[in-house]
């Protein structure tokens, strides 16, 4: 089990949510630009169909970044702010995924029909903005509290750019103090 675990959440330095957040938010930002274009009048039925293609890989993609984003939610300590944060991120970006999930029901008909439905479109700008604040939030459990940071500028560049995450025999160590830095 430890192992799985370990799996899915990545290895030191190369946590597993932040690739899968960025494919799907990627996904949902072209579908909601495809409803925009075509409720615009751009290639319509393209975009009717473009929309909800996008859409569903955008789904598809929040299940594995909705459960390894709760393992990294685990692992933060109760009580923090860090874990208050995390939480509220938690919920909108659960509430983000049931407003495209939404999108999508609304839009189905509209890919038979080669249209973009208005529906789809107003839940589809209001998933966005939604999805764009729920990662903002996201963005400070990274960037404020340094939550899957390893902070080790002496790490060699090939290390750090190993696909599979830094050794187990390589912990992770507090960042060398400026005073201490070898020239």
């Amino acid at each position: 089990m430890n192992r799985l675990l370990r799996l899915a959440r990545g290895a030191p330095g190369k946590p597993v949510h932040p690739p899968l957040t960025h494919a799907s938010i990627g996904a949902f930002t072209a579908g909601v630009a495809a409803l925009i274009a075509g409720k615009a009048g751009l290639q319509t039925p393209e975009m009717a169909h473009a929309a909800l293609i996008a859409i569903s890989v955008g789904l598809l993609f929040a299940a594995p970044a909705a459960i390894t984003g709760l393992l990294d939610w685990l692992d933060i300590a109760e009580g923090t702010p860090a874990r208050t944060t995390g939480t509220i991120h938690l919920i909108a970006m659960v509430t983000t995924t049931v407003l495209f999930a939404l999108t999508w029901l609304a839009q189905r008909p509209g890919y038979a029909d080669d249209e973009v439905r208005t529906l789809a479109l107003v839940l589809g700008i209001a998933s966005q903005g939604l999805l764009a604040l729920g990662s903002n939030i996201g963005g400070a459990n990274v960037f404020v509290y340094g939550i899957r940071v390893l902070k080790r500028p002496d790490t060699a560049v090939s290390k750090a750019l190993n696909p599979l995450g830094l050794p187990a025999r390589e912990a992770p160590r507090p960042p060398t103090k400026p005073d201490e830095h070898r020239s």
